[in-house]
């Protein structure tokens, strides 16, 4: 069997470098541009394709980096003739694999990102997501009932797991991790200011390092400016980022995403999503149900006080999730019984 799988975000680098290693086919994986999802696929060995690029513009400029990367999928796609696609709603993988009558295999756990899952729910033959997600909310963005398939736990258990259960350390270091909500997203466009980073400040003033991913280079530049960058006590990362090693080393994770809060949560790190729109994250609710450190602030004021608690006695937040990890299902087991069927 020969498999597909296509990346867009670093998330999407980390699960279907996952899913890859898990699975006993020929695959290709394709990644859209030169940014941090093809950095951080070189730094985890995996072998990838680039094949289109990111929109710099607005809308207009979305829609035709959109058309551009399809036919250039195409072209790809044909050469290497696969049995399945495996992807993360990518709108440009879908819609090759529809016409080319290729199975593909969409994995979600964002009902939020309206757009993306109604360009690819609808042309998907199997759409996978977490059972903390009703199902109501995956069949109203157009999933069929017959194609979806729900399993107990979330996608980063496909990475952080085996990583946790093997290397948590004895002790942290007072620093904090920040990394700033996705303002290029389609559904944040237009959100102002970031919360993420107007939290820099709230840290500094606590005592703890701060170390910094931006999304892009005019966040680089502002930071540049601080007196705590010129001190050392706030460093710009760039490139790709070995986020589990991070992780497992410091005192606080706070993100304007989700998915690094929820490996920092199953690494047993306190973890912050300052995600800013008003729609609820089932994902994280669900490790927070089930005592793994994560809480969600939408409103600055909120996080400032949450971050402020926490940083008073880092340590007490810190929980030891091990036998909590292995409760949770991995979903690449689930996209190997997909698999199966196939061959069968």
């Amino acid at each position: 069997m020969k498999v597909w799988l296509d990346v867009i975000t670093p998330k999407q680098a980390r699960l279907m470098t996952a899913i890859a290693s898990f699975l006993n086919s020929d695959y290709l994986i394709t990644v859209k541009g030169l940014g941090e999802p093809a950095s951080l696929l070189k730094k985890l060995g995996s072998r990838h394709k680039v094949v289109g690029r990111y929109a710099i513009g607005g809308l207009k400029d979305k829609l035709l980096s959109y058309a551009e990367r399809v036919r250039l999928l195409l072209d790809t796609v044909m050469d290497f003739d696969p049995d399945v696609l495996i992807s993360f709603s990518s709108p440009e993988a879908v819609r090759v694999a529809f016409g080319l009558s290729i199975k593909a295999v969409t994995m979600n756990d964002t009902p939020h990102s309206y757009h993306v899952a109604r360009l690819t729910f609808p042309l998907s033959w199997r759409v996978v997501y977490p059972k903390a997600i009703p199902e109501n909310e995956m069949l109203r963005l157009g999933a069929s009932k017959d194609s979806l398939i729900s399993y107990a736990g979330v996608d980063e258990v496909a990475w952080v797991r085996d990583y946790a259960l093997s290397t948590l350390p004895e002790s942290r270091e007072f620093k904090v991790f920040i990394r700033p909500e996705e303002s290029g997203a389609s559904y944040l466009l237009g959100r102002g200011k970031s919360i993420a980073l107007e939290l820099v400040k709230v840290v500094l003033e606590m005592g703890a390092e701060v170390i910094v991913k931006p999304r892009y280079e005019s966040q680089v530049e502002e930071l540049s400016k601080m007196r705590a960058f010129r001190e050392g006590r706030l460093l710009v990362l760039r490139g790709a980022v070995d986020t589990l090693d991070l992780f497992s080393k410091i005192s606080l994770v706070i993100t304007g995403g989700g998915t690094m809060a929820r490996e920092a949560a199953l690494l047993g790190t306190p973890s912050i999503s300052v995600f800013p729109l008003d729609v609820r994250l089932y994902v994280n609710e669900y490790l927070r149900e089930r005592g793994f450190p994560i809480w969600r602030s939408r409103k600055l004021e909120e996080a400032e006080r949450l971050v402020t608690n926490i940083l008073k006695d880092p340590d007490s937040f810190i929980v030891d999730t091990r036998d909590m990890l292995l409760a949770l299902e991995d979903p690449r087991n689930v996209i190997a019984s997909i698999l199966g069927e196939i061959n069968d």
